[in-house]
């Protein structure tokens, strides 16, 4: 794994210092304030299948058929943040379902989207994985088939990406179930998932959609293609946002009436359409890449889907441009104005041409793709024969391009792409990393001492409402520490092993809460 740079263990030691300069540098003083950085909350909620929306698919077919569109959300355990950035992870899996798409992966139980998940979460993120639509066809007798519909597939995604942020900026207005910051919403995704990132940052002008190479060459009744005209055609699959359309194809009431704005956009080994799609004033972007991705360019080329053998589609620019154009523009200015020197920032400058916000891969073999991912070869076998796929093949055709393929490997690029990826985020969005903002101290309730020892005396006489939870949190807002409720208005919370430092006891009341910093 040349130019990681870091083993693992050498990794988890860097993390510190590359924390803590992070916290220097957004909030002076508070060198313990390491939420969004390093993982803070030893465990996560998962609250799975959750429909953010519905539209029309058209997998499998033969005839288009609506589905519920869903999530799995993951949240920290614990925390007390009222506004928490929310990032909405894709999955990879060439818009095809896991093993029918010849390939391990594609899936949102996938092993390292899932690991992703929880180590987003375990940092103080609201996590949504989230599926959206598939179904193109790979092996179409000409390009104008492949090419038109794995784009009406992108095309697809981007609309369903487009009714989960507008899903959750109407909880956040309205039932606020899950506590985001409707002001600091992350789009990322590994290779599809990347794609569709990109390009729902990007891809805003309809006459980006008729670009000589998206005009079909023939016309095809199957496909709905016809020659001289763009393959995406929007009289019938709606717009950009996803309204309007026919409803055969299209389902336009996917939490209308709120914006699909997002702050910031993450891809790990995706491509977008084209070189013009990027403009002046689009969110910041950061891309991790393998440099010899055989699917997807690092710079410029070919998209090529994986199979046997993998399909060419059409040309587009690669992570290396992205960042490259977006750094031109100004769109990165947010983080390259930080400075960064940590050890992650100094091992991506190894390959990235001086470009910030890129972090290019240079792997051995140089041939790879998605070395994050990991999968074992019994859950592949009978994973594919349930769908009538061969496992042992989709085994073997992953190991070409990911040859020595472990869950340890996997985790160490995790790892890379983690510490180089938050600061920029925390950076761009001016998250605070400390628990200091969230709410302030109440006179009602009394303890002491404070500073404590061994003891931390409560007293609630003068809060005139029902009890319902005590607890002491640290700064991150991660809760050390439960206190049983009883009748009694005066509690007595024993250290134990609990380290020095600041920390905060939290009241949750039937109408609201309180907290005392000690």
């Amino acid at each position: 794994m040349q130019n990681l740079n870091l083993n693992i263990t050498n990794m988890k030691r860097t993390l510190l210092n590359v924390s803590a300069g992070i916290a220097m540098m957004i909030l002076p003083g508070t060198l313990m304030a390491q939420r969004y950085l390093s993982e803070v909350f030893p465990n996560v909620t998962v609250t799975s299948n959750v429909q953010y929306g519905e539209n029309i698919s058209i997998f499998p077919p033969p005839t288009p058929a609506s589905i519920p569109l869903l999530m799995d959300i993951y949240e920290p355990d614990g925390d007390v943040l009222q506004d928490r950035p929310l990032i909405i992870f894709m999955h990879t899996g060439s818009y095809l379902p896991r093993y029918i798409n010849g390939t391990p992966t594609g899936s949102r139980q996938g092993s390292a989207t899932v690991e992703i998940c929880k180590q987003f979460a375990r940092r103080g993120y609201v996590v949504a994985n989230m599926d959206y639509r598939v179904g193109w066809n790979p092996a179409g007798s000409n390009v104008d088939i492949r090419r038109g519909t794995l784009l009406n597939a992108i095309y697809r995604s981007i609309q369903d990406a487009k009714a989960c942020v507008r899903f959750f900026k109407k909880d956040a207005a309205t039932t606020d179930t899950y506590k985001i910051d409707p002001n600091a919403v992350i789009l990322g995704g590994q290779g599809t998932g990347g794609y569709i990132a990109v390009n729902y940052a990007s891809l805003d002008d309809p006459a980006e959609i008729t670009l000589p190479k998206f005009i079909s060459g023939t016309t095809d009744a199957t496909y709905g293609f016809v020659a001289g005209q763009s393959y995406v055609n929007q009289a019938l699959l709606g717009d950009f946002d996803g309204f309007g359309g026919i409803p055969q194809l299209n389902n336009p009431n996917n939490s209308v009436g709120y914006d699909n704005t997002i702050h910031f956009a993450f891809n790990m080994g995706g491509a977008l359409g084209d070189s013009t799609w990027l403009e002046p004033g689009d969110v910041p972007t950061v891309a991790m890449h393998v440099i010899g991705d055989p699917f997807a360019p690092f710079d410029v080329g070919i998209v090529f889907v994986p199979g046997n053998p993998p399909q060419s589609v059409v040309d587009v620019i690669g992570s290396k441009s992205i960042i490259r154009l977006a750094n031109q523009y100004g769109n990165n200015d947010c983080f390259i104005s930080a400075g960064f020197t940590d050890a992650y920032t100094q091992a991506a400058n190894l390959n990235n041409s001086g470009y910030d916000g890129l972090y290019g891969f240079a792997t051995t073999p140089q041939v790879q793709s998605g070395p994050w991912e990991w999968f074992d070869s019994l859950t592949v076998v009978t994973g594919a024969a349930a769908v009538g796929g061969n496992g042992t093949q989709i085994y073997a055709n992953a190991l070409l391009t990911n040859p020595d393929m472990s869950k340890t490997k996997a985790l160490a690029y995790i790892d890379t792409v983690m510490n180089y990826l938050n600061p920029r985020i925390v950076y761009c969005l001016g998250l605070s990393t400390g628990i200091n903002s969230i709410e302030t101290a109440d006179a009602l309730i009394s303890v002491s001492p404070n500073p404590a020892s061994d003891v931390i005396n409560v007293d609630l006489s003068s809060i005139n409402n029902k009890i319902k939870t005590i607890g002491l949190y640290d700064i991150s807002g991660r809760k050390v520490k439960e206190v049983s409720v009883t009748e009694s208005r005066k509690y007595t919370i024993n250290r134990g092993s609990i380290n020095s430092g600041s920390y905060f006891v939290r009241i949750e009341l039937e109408n609201g809460k309180k907290k005392k910093k000690i």
